[in-house]
């Protein structure tokens, strides 16, 4: 499946289903149009390599981030990046990230989707879902990584589990930073209920564990806000392919 960002950035990538998870790089993946080869200073810029390689590893770094928020809906893929073409302004690290990151979602949005059958519980109850929203180790000191239990219930609620409040520690919080978490926790829980919960119908979600992975204070709403919308995001999508397979 090829997937690509369009605009003044485009990165080219080749997504397929894989025995493993993988990524490659083609020999001429940086590159120039025709129209810019008779140009010295694109030359210049094509012929830099370290130039062309911090560019390489900009697409590389989108390419897993993509593929941390995004491969458990296909399983393991293989992941080309097939071209960019360098542009005067826009090419740079960030920008290629960003495009080969919109790539691959691109690309897996096109694949069919599955349920991971290690998340999901089927009781007679109906099915149970426990996750952890994915953190990235690379920049994982700024992202909260929180373990929750979704489950269909006739009415909304948010529980703590009994030990979610000294479930963690934090190098740079102090007690007062720690005892403000269980509530933020649970604000941003409601939150992502209120945009994910209408596909499925009302939950019962548990707040089951949680590390911080902490950085400073005035960080905690942001990082639970993501942290608890990735999470139910994903066991909302999980829930649809259980309840699908439990009626049919």
């Amino acid at each position: 499946m090829a997937g690509g960002c369009f605009g003044p950035v485009r990165v080219t990538v080749d997504v397929e289903p894989a025995a493993a998870s993988s990524v490659h790089v083609a020999d001429d993946f940086i590159d120039l149009r025709d129209r810019d080869r008779d140009d010295e200073y694109m030359r210049a810029e094509l012929a830099n390599e370290q130039w062309t390689a911090e560019l390489t590893t900009g697409a590389l770094r989108g390419v897993r981030a993509a593929l941390l928020q995004h491969e458990y809906r296909t399983g393991p893929l293989r992941v080309v990046l097939v071209k960019h073409y360098l542009h005067i302004v826009e090419s740079s690290y960030f920008s290629v990230r960003a495009g080969a990151s919109r790539a691959v979602r691109a690309a897996i949005e096109q694949l069919p989707h599955r349920m991971v059958r290690e998340w999901v519980t089927l009781t007679p109850g109906g099915p149970v879902v426990r996750l952890a929203n994915p953190v990235d180790p690379e920049v994982g000191d700024t992202d909260a990584e929180v373990f929750i239990e979704v489950a269909p219930a006739a009415a909304r609620s948010v529980v703590l589990a009994e030990d979610f409040a000294t479930d963690a520690t934090g190098p740079r919080l102090d007690a007062a930073d720690l005892s403000r978490i269980p509530g933020i926790a649970v604000a941003a829980a409601h939150a992502a209920l209120d945009r994910h919960e209408e596909r499925v119908g009302p939950l019962r979600l548990t707040l089951v564990g949680h590390r911080p992975h902490q950085t400073v204070s005035w960080s905690l709403e942001h990082q639970y806000r993501d942290a608890l919308d990735d999470g139910v995001r994903m066991a909302v999508e999980q829930l649809e392919f259980a309840l699908a397979e439990q009626a049919g």
